[in-house]
């Protein structure tokens, strides 16, 4: 649709209520309750032909009544009159539709054809929708939805796919520090989806985080466009449901099968700097902590505990998340050990006892930042200067005791983070409930989010070193992108061919010739399809393997449809005889042969050392091409020594990234002193396909098994392509 802003139904100077009414226990009376009752500042106008007047409000019988603009409509009837009113907001102009109604794809097909006529009404009319079968949309000038209550005003912005969600995360909210500048439900996402709402929110002053739960992106090239942008200028959290195995389609290659379910959705949101939430609980941590703590400019931490349990707890927990320890200098463990008693831990993480009360609470925090060299100077031996301080951030753990006194300390903490350390994170983890829950509340009533549990604390955290890693990236589309020269008319040529024939696997000379087309190295490989063409073939080409060319024998040893070491003319003459008649003969009845693959074969006794890897890449429905590099061989599926990555904006440093993160990658450095493998040679051929799979989105599958890499250079032996059927 070409209205591409959408900030009226944030800011509407009108709205309409179709399907208004007087009765409490209706939709419409909650609507429009809801907007009233929100202090909304335009015009309401309420639609419902059966009244003159409704809370107060004159009543029109139809949208084409008012004689005044109207903004947005927001539909209350049912799913049945939805469409012919949808036309009369068309002829009046209206700008956005919020279509609360349900009856829509969500019953079926009756539905979804309901759904698809009010998307044509709307693109006609050049009218936005959200919706139908949604909650609606709270905003801070008015509450369009029909939830019980309007949420506390705040800097959150929160987009859900699910109605109910929504509402139960507004009301675990109520008890929370935090507030929402915007509630959106998508419902059924007919037009307007999570990703525009994205888009408009990354420049909407009053959303500081945005918060999503999802369970489909329908336009995943369009988020990878838009969701980079935002998310360098404000954190986006994602709560991506709907990840089990039993979501995975069918895949016929090795690259297919391993990616998994869930593989891109987690390659998409690394790509496009979306922090993902795993757990609801996770959604909200992660929300109040980017609300209200700054960016580490180090991955530098410390721990300050009463309890040497819970230290212990989160130390293992920092390096599960791979948190760093500060280490503090002599001066400041000079401090630490003359101060704290002594069983006190001085070293990271700190254990500053049992008794401690909040003055060692408040001595321990300042000492570690530099805040307390008191009346020493400069030039004073014990003074700390400001280069010793490599404490970046801290988590703060109280177990209450019969010394603690929880509501002081956490006053104390607030004090010095919002006088001395808002540049500096801050977080705390008060464990328990009865004697804590005073403190933690006032901490997260002050900007310091508070833990039950320490693990938790380290966890969310963590999040804020990730977001510090992607921010300091280059921006996606400033990213420079290999292009090499190709034979792309060869290949489209090819594939029209394989079409023709009503194949979707090419056969092994086509993927052969497309990888030259591509500057990719493999063994010379041709078709014979006659014994006489086999003789010519290895004349030219020297020692060669033969292999049975049909797309339906895919073991060809187990059906006698391979011949290797071929040497002379005879040679090949004779063999191509005994593998068609042994490939027809145990193959199968329908297998359509279309001749012996006469394949240049490789001589390994000239190689000092051979490492078979294996490089593929698999279409996602939603984000594209997901490239796969790993260690290749027959073993490929057995180890899953594999590493992915999205075939969009694919640069040198993705590459290297993917293999870095096998275990191969070590094999090919060089181990017990052998050579390194070609590292850059593999790199190459990642980036020629990642340009390959862009270039033709008919390639739905592809695998290179085994690519051999050697010393010097490598060969693409086996490789397998699958296009679309379309």
């Amino acid at each position: 649709m070409s209205n591409s802003d959408i900030s009226y139904f944030f800011e509407p100077n009108s709205i309409a209520v179709i399907g208004a009414s007087s009765n409490e226990s209706k939709v419409g009376h909650t609507v429009l309750k809801n907007i009233i009752d929100s202090e909304y500042k335009g015009k309401i106008f309420p639609i419902n032909p059966s009244t003159e007047e409704i809370l107060g409000l004159e009543a029109y019988p139809s949208v084409l009544d008012v004689d005044q603009s109207i903004d947005i409509a927001i539909f209350v009837i049912p799913s049945k009159y939805v469409n012919s009113v949808a036309k009369e907001c068309g002829e009046k102009g209206v700008r956005g539709l919020i279509v609360i109604s349900a009856g829509f794809k969500e019953i079926g097909s009756e539905g979804a054809e309901r759904e698809e006529e009010l998307k044509e009404i709307a693109r006609k009319y050049d009218m936005r929708v959200l919706g139908p079968n949604c909650l609606g949309i709270i905003g801070m000038e008015f509450n369009g939805s029909f939830a019980v209550e309007t949420p506390k005003k705040g800097k959150i912005a929160m987009i859900s796919q699910s109605g109910a969600f929504l509402t139960a995360m507004m009301d675990y909210s109520m008890n929370q520090s935090y507030g929402f500048c915007c509630n959106i439900s998508l419902g059924n996402k007919a037009d307007l989806s999570a990703v525009d709402f994205i888009e408009y929110l990354a420049d909407y002053d009053e959303a500081q985080v945005i918060l999503c739960y999802l369970e489909s992106i329908k336009d995943g090239d369009r988020f990878l466009e838009v969701v980079p942008y935002a998310a360098h200028k404000k954190p986006v959290i994602i709560l991506k449901a709907g990840v089990s195995e039993a979501g995975a389609r069918a895949a016929s290659s090795h690259t297919g099968a391993l990616a998994g379910s869930d593989k891109a959705y987690n390659l998409a949101f690394n790509k496009c700097g979306v922090i993902r939430a795993k757990t609801m609980e996770d959604l909200f941590d992660y929300g109040e902590i980017f609300l209200y703590q700054p960016i580490p400019e180090r991955n530098s931490f410390a721990i300050i505990t009463n309890a040497g349990g819970p230290g212990i707890v989160a130390t293992d927990a920092f390096s599960r998340e791979g948190l760093k320890f500060a280490e503090f200098s002599e001066n400041i463990l000079h401090a630490l050990r003359k101060n704290l008693p002594r069983e006190a831990a001085i070293f990271n993480p700190i254990d500053i006892v049992g008794d401690a009360t909040p003055e060692r609470y408040e001595f321990t925090l300042k000492t570690i930042f530099g805040l307390n060299n008191g009346e020493l100077k400069p030039e004073d031996d014990n003074y700390i200067k400001r280069e010793e301080i490599t404490t970046n951030g801290a988590l703060i753990i109280l177990s209450p005791q019969a010394q603690t006194k929880p509501t002081e300390v956490a006053k104390l903490i607030q004090k010095i983070w919002s006088e001395d350390l808002r540049n500096k994170p801050l977080i705390c983890a008060f464990i328990g409930e009865k004697s804590v829950s005073e403190g933690r509340k006032y901490l997260k009533d002050h900007n310091i989010p508070c833990y039950i549990f320490p693990d938790r604390a380290a966890h969310s955290l963590k999040t804020l070193i990730n977001r510090n890693e992607f921010l300091e990236t280059k921006q996606l589309d400033k990213l420079e992108i290999p292009e090499f020269e190709v034979e792309k008319d060869k290949v489209s040529k090819i594939i029209d061919n394989a079409r023709d024939d009503d194949r979707t696997v090419l056969l092994a000379t086509e993927t052969a010739e497309i990888f030259h087309c591509y500057g990719i190295k493999a063994p010379q490989s041709k078709l014979a399809r006659t014994p006489r063409e086999a003789m010519n073939i290895q004349k030219e080409i020297g020692s060669v393997i033969m292999k049975v060319t049909s797309p339906q024998i895919v073991h060809k040893t187990d059906v006698g449809g391979i011949a290797k070491n071929i040497q002379t003319p005879e040679e090949a003459f004779e063999a191509f005889i005994q593998i068609i008649d042994s490939s027809k003969k145990f193959g199968p009845q329908n297998a359509k042969i279309y001749g012996v693959e006469v394949q240049e074969m490789i001589d390994f006794s000239k190689f000092e050392k051979i490492t078979e890897i294996i490089l593929g890449m698999s279409r996602d429905a939603q984000f594209g091409p997901m490239l796969m590099f790993g260690a290749g061989g027959i073993y490929a599926n057995f180890l899953k020594d594999v590493s992915f990555a999205l075939g969009y904006k694919f640069t040198e440093d993705d590459a290297k990234r993917m293999l870095q993160e096998t275990k191969i990658y070590r094999l090919l450095q060089g181990v017990r002193g052998e050579s390194p493998s070609d590292i850059d040679a593999i790199i190459e051929v990642l980036l020629r396909l990642s340009q390959l799979v862009k270039d033709f989105p008919d390639i739905v599958e592809l695998d290179i098994n085994p690519l051999l890499s050697f010393t010097k250079e490598y060969s693409a032996v086996d490789i397998k392509i699958t296009i679309s059927r379309e």
